[in-house]
């Protein structure tokens, strides 16, 4: 039997969190946590060197602050008795937990007491019971956090704002902290800044009529309507055109409440991911709108064109092709360009990168506003013929243009996630044999714990890569949907008789411009089209 003695620098740890769903019970309390600890130090005699507290820290992480005081104390030598309420005190990761409780207080000469547990690490008397008690700690704090998800996901649904922050504009309504309305010194700005991009201005010169006005930032107004300061002094009050732009995309603004656009990766971390769109939650009328649908849409149109004093044609009004056109040997956009050419005005494009460093960095690259014209209204009304006279023809070509690729991945995705999914059934099995054995002394303590943690880390592992190829694969389904989506836009153009901007950004993701060649005394330019979704289909 191990030898006890009284000479003990005591350090008290008290921890209470939201994964406690009795935590406003005063047994649970961190006051009660205190005063039953001092009186158990007391009652055996021995003295305190010092009391952590970690008040709203889950016990998923050890990333808490005063539970990193302790070990830094620990290490200094400054305390080798710690005493918790319970296993549950310590923390709620059974891996984490038990590589403190059996490697990192033992090596330290550490003895550890949870008190309600009667878990004593100088006592072999209901210790093997200890790594079960730390699994069923992770298992409450993983159930609480699926429940916590779920109900999170359910008032979501309803439309209920679940944010800590509201968006710019609004607040909480004070009967309804679920619901928002708008905010009577913040709207109006929101409102002008929507008004100032359909006017014409651009997102830069927005923020730069915000910052002569002294209009405070999103940031800094948040945190000055609660009467604080920021609390990162690296941020300062000023506008700034991402701040624009992000603000002008986000739907809240028409009446919609749009959330789940990041979730928990893992409820052990906190760590966070950003969702797929599909995965977004959107409820439509939730609150009053700050800008009604077509100032939105106005709004929406302008940003789809990035605007450059480059691409404004000779009517000052921003060019055909502005933004769609690419050169096909550096990559750089074509802009617009106009010239007297023998008493008739020349309207084309050339390459923006031959224009600002010359012809040692890259040729012209020139094509004639007519020959674009032409050339691409000739391909939308021979596609959208196909797509109106053939429909499911057309569709089954252009999803064989990359079916063979896109098969092989999907099956082999497929495959990898069968073969994982069958792994976990067997791990779990696994892990299920070894606590029966270990349940019936078969295997010892310290192979029980190396191979439940690495049972846990292969499934954890595995669990991941199920989730990514999950991702993938509904891209691949998603590729198939924006097929038919665009089968169904160009469809429309069969009598088209002149090429305008709308159907130009609605169609094409890009026109690749090659330069001039002359074969057999003629010369020849290749101009390849790239659909949006479908590519170049030639």
């Amino acid at each position: 039997m191990k030898t006890k003695t009284n000479n003990y620098d005591v350090g008290i740890y008290c921890r209470l969190s939201r994964d406690d769903n009795n935590g406003s019970s005063e047994s649970m309390s961190i006051s009660n946590q205190r005063e039953m600890l001092k009186a158990y130090v007391k009652d055996n005699g021995w003295s305190i060197s010092a009391i952590y507290i970690d008040d709203g820290y889950s016990g998923t992480t050890f990333e808490r602050p005063e539970f990193s005081r302790m070990i830094q104390d620990i290490e200094a030598g400054k305390i080798n008795l710690v005493i918790t309420k319970d296993l549950s005190r310590l923390g709620r990761n059974y891996v984490q937990t038990g590589q403190y409780t059996d490697f990192f207080f033992p090596r330290h000469g550490v003895r550890y007491i949870a008190v309600n547990d009667n878990h004593d690490s100088e006592s072999d008397i209901d210790n093997d019971i200890t790594p079960f008690k730390n699994i069923l700690n992770e298992m409450y704090a993983k159930d609480i956090s699926k429940k916590v998800k779920s109900a999170r996901k359910t008032s979501a649904k309803q439309g209920k704002f679940m944010g800590s922050v509201t968006p710019f504009g609004y607040i909480k309504n004070p009967a309804n902290k679920y619901q928002l309305i708008p905010d009577e010194e913040a709207a109006p700005i929101m409102q002008r800044i929507f008004k100032l991009f359909v006017d014409g201005n651009s997102a830069r010169h927005i923020a730069d009529i915000l910052n002569r006005e002294s209009v405070p930032s999103p940031a800094i107004y948040y945190y000055s309507k609660l009467g604080k300061q920021h609390p990162n002094p690296k941020v300062s009050n000023t506008w700034t055109s991402a701040t624009i732009s992000q603000l002008l995309t986000n739907e809240v603004y028409l009446g919609k409440m749009v959330q789940g656009k990041r979730a928990v990766t893992s409820f052990k971390t906190g760590e966070r991911h950003f969702t797929e769109p599909s995965e977004w939650i959107i409820v439509e009328g939730t609150h009053e709108p700050l800008v009604d649908m077509e100032t939105w849409e106005a709004v929406q149109k302008r940003k789809a064109v990035k605007y450059q004093m480059t691409r404004i044609c000779h009517t000052g009004e921003i060019s055909l092709f502005a933004g769609l056109l690419k050169c096909a040997d550096c990559g750089s956009a074509l802009v617009f360009n106009m010239k007297n050419m023998r008493g008739k005005m020349y309207m084309g494009y050339k390459c923006s990168r031959y224009v600002q460093h010359g012809k040692y960095i890259c040729s012209i690259h020139s094509v004639s506003l007519e020959l674009l014209e032409e050339t691409i209204l000739q391909d939308i009304q021979y596609n959208a013929k196909l797509a109106v006279s053939d429909h499911d023809r057309f569709i089954k070509r252009l999803m064989c243009l990359e079916k063979d690729e896109q098969e092989e991945k999907r099956l082999m995705l497929e495959r990898k996630m069968r073969e994982s999914q069958n792994r976990i059934k067997t791990v779990d099995g696994l892990g299920k044999k070894l606590f029966e054995d270990r349940y019936s002394g078969n295997v010892p303590d310290n192979i029980f714990k190396q191979l439940m943690s690495d049972y846990e880390n292969e499934r954890n592992e595995l669990q991941n890569n199920i989730d990514y190829w999950k991702l993938e694969l509904s891209k691949i389904k998603s590729a198939d949907d924006n097929v038919s989506k665009w089968v169904g836009s160009i469809s429309k153009y069969t009598e088209i008789q002149n090429i305008t901007r709308p159907v130009l950004l609605e169609l094409i993701d890009s026109i690749t411009v090659s330069e001039k060649q002359v074969v057999n005394g003629a010369p020849q330019q290749e101009i390849i089209i790239n659909y949006k979704f479908i590519g170049n289909l030639k």
